[in-house]
């Protein structure tokens, strides 16, 4: 049966962050028949979630305790769920200067915490959406850290997962600044899908696109004309974009890539784009498509986390 223990980290890398936002971190630790070989995972939540929504309870979907729970009997594990929660609502794990240091706070705060209380052991990243974009883009910018990830749906090719939601977040816009409307979205109590979808274009903006402290939106505020020179900001992080030139960073990776072939935000046509990169760069690698939209996917860990954990019985 695992274990759940809490504690705290004081993470370097988000003193003095641009939000003001603590530094001081809540880690979720979960361990189950821990032994030397053990390996130990970082998980990255969605966004609009944070360390602790690993361990919500659903009432009508497999959840990640019903996971733990598979696990237990077969497999030893250490999963460390970190606080990542920020004023936009969540997380790219990227470094900012308008939201902070999240990449390092993962790959330095995190790790350093880990090798004092475990020591040295094979480390993985692991997440959806957001997370999933996290797992695979802080392994690649960190390939002597990290022995692999999961993704599940991570955001990818992003013509096709961020543009639609553009227009939407221009209208919204429409008539007020930007930072009349994220002044206005924090006073709310309750938002509307628009108002959470254009948030969310904010936070992705504040994330590839920041100016110093302020932020550069992709599209006018004025017109809603595309801006080239900063969604070509965006598309740096794109994986897709990435792998054409960063693929052999993962070469010798346990790498899983997991999605559901109905999409909400067609994250499913870049995930089988990577897929199809590493195939054709001979990276070995795990892609399964489910009959799944974007939610409700955590019996995707069922597939997952066996075959990385196969290994170390």
């Amino acid at each position: 049966m695992h274990e759940i223990i809490v504690d705290k980290l004081v993470a370097e890398s988000l003193k003095g962050n641009p939000l003001g936002d603590e530094y001081n971190r809540e880690i979720i630790k979960i361990e189950n028949n821990v032994k030397s070989s053990t390996p130990v995972f970082i998980g990255l939540p969605g966004f609009f979630g944070s360390g602790n929504s690993f361990l919500n309870k659903s009432y009508t979907s497999f959840d990640f305790k019903d996971l733990l729970e598979k696990l237990d009997t077969e497999y030893g594990y250490i999963m460390i769920l970190p606080d990542t929660m920020t004023k936009f609502g969540g997380n790219q794990f990227v470094d900012s200067t308008a939201i902070g240091n999240y990449k390092s706070f993962i790959a330095r705060d995190l790790v350093d915490y880990i090798h004092s209380l475990y020591g040295n052991r094979d480390i993985y990243l692991f997440g959806k959406s957001s997370g999933g974009f996290g797992s695979i883009s802080i392994t690649l910018d960190y390939p002597e850290i990290f022995k692999g990830f999961i993704d599940i749906s991570g955001d990818s090719y992003f013509p096709y997962c961020y543009l639609p939601d553009f227009s939407t977040a221009y209208l919204t816009m429409k008539g007020k600044t930007l930072e009349g409307f994220i002044e206005s979205y924090r006073q709310q109590m309750v938002h509307s899908q628009d108002e959470l979808e254009t948030y969310n274009v904010v936070a992705m903006a504040a994330s590839y696109s920041p100016d110093g402290k302020n932020i550069q939106l992709p599209f006018s505020i004025d017109t809603g004309e595309i801006l080239p020179d900063v969604w070509n900001k965006w598309l740096e992080f794109d994986p897709v974009n990435r792998l054409s030139g960063e693929v052999e960073k993962l070469k010798g990776k346990k790498i899983i890539l997991q999605t559901g072939n109905r999409d909400e935000y067609k994250i499913n046509i870049g995930m089988n784009m990577i897929h199809e990169i590493l195939k054709r760069n001979q990276i070995d690698h795990y892609y399964k498509e489910y009959p799944n939209g974007h939610f409700n996917t955590n019996y995707f860990y069922l597939d997952s986390f066996p075959e990385i954990l196969k290994s170390y019985k």
